[in-house]
């Protein structure tokens, strides 16, 4: 849905063009033109399977001098590319998605690489709790909530939710644990958020993040959602109707 208009359909496809040296952005622009591979056509919801060469054309491992091995983010991870069109009424909107691949790690020894390959257990999504709102320390009903309120929306996930997991430093070539951190974006049809989002670093143990909302002035029904990422591509979304009266 976009500006109140549902999507009638939805063209899916996976990049297939790497950047080159002298190319910035996230993309290749020839992935926004015909550099692409189609997945489907129509659906709003698809499964499909990570090419073979993921790794190759968006990873460590090259097959042409011509373009560069991807850095790997933070965790060690490396992305497929996922555009998506979206065709409401007469607007049409393109969006992409990263898709987080498996690859070989690069700079590493053969023993350090074995050493990572049986350590590593592949991510899987968060899966976030209940949402609970609070109004000076007392907890609300998120169905009656007085206007023009200050409310303290808390957004918590299962401990297991933030899992640890292995990485390879280049520096000391040794395999690092680590402990993913959890990110919250925060959307509302109505009302204001004092911050885009909340979340908690790798060290910090708590299992929730916080954040106020300040509600409309008037009685309406204003449509929250909740997006929990953490730091490996994992994803998790919940919807709620807050009513003020």
């Amino acid at each position: 849905m976009r500006n109140g208009q549902i999507a009638t359909s939805t063209s899916w496809a996976f990049c297939a063009t790497p950047k080159l040296l002298t190319e910035n952005g996230a993309v290749s622009p020839a992935c926004l033109r015909d550099g692409v591979r189609p997945i489907a056509e129509g659906p709003p919801k698809v499964a499909t399977t990570m090419p073979n060469d993921a790794c190759f054309l968006f990873g460590p491992e090259v097959s042409s001098a011509e373009l560069r091995p991807r850095d790997a983010d933070v965790t060690g991870g490396y992305y497929q590319p996922i555009r998506v069109t979206v065709f409401a009424a007469s607007e049409t909107e393109v969006a992409w998605g990263m898709h987080r691949v498996r690859c070989k790690l690069s700079r590493a020894g053969a023993d350090v690489a074995s050493d990572f390959e049986n350590r590593y257990v592949s991510n899987t999504n968060p899966t976030l709790l209940p949402l609970e709102a609070f109004i000076a320390g007392a907890p609300v009903a998120l169905d009656a909530i007085p206007r023009g309120a200050r409310v303290r929306l808390r957004a918590a996930w299962t401990p297991a939710s933030a899992e640890r997991y292995p990485t390879f430093d280049v520096i000391s070539q040794t395999i690092v644990d680590r402990r993913e951190s959890m990110r919250v974006s925060w959307f509302t049809s109505a009302g204001s958020f004092a911050n885009d989002r909340t979340g908690r670093t790798e060290e910090e143990p708590e299992s929730f993040t916080e954040n106020e909302w300040t509600a409309p002035d008037d009685a309406r029904s204003s449509h929250l959602f909740v997006v929990l990422r953490d730091a490996r591509g994992g994803v998790a979304w919940s919807t709620h109707v807050l009513e003020t009266r």
